[in-house]
């Protein structure tokens, strides 16, 4: 699959896109939200968005998880 770079990626901006992805998938990356508790899906999109050259400081909590359950 094609995956987007997670370095410097201005997409990651949008906490709901990011949170979008992990929890439905796109394209090669499958759905995480059946596989993952609210707190797991929080802390992988908050460091993703937080870390590799990305300076988002927001963080996803459970409840923006369950939301979008």
């Amino acid at each position: 699959g094609n995956y987007p770079a997670l370095s410097r990626n201005s997409k990651l901006s949008s906490a709901g896109y990011v949170l979008t992805i992990v929890m439905f998938g796109h394209k090669g990356m499958p759905p995480f939200r059946g596989h993952f508790a609210n707190a797991q899906i929080a802390a992988v999109v908050s460091y993703v968005r937080s870390h590799f050259g990305n300076r988002n400081r927001d963080k996803i909590s459970e409840a923006d998880v369950q939301a979008l359950r």
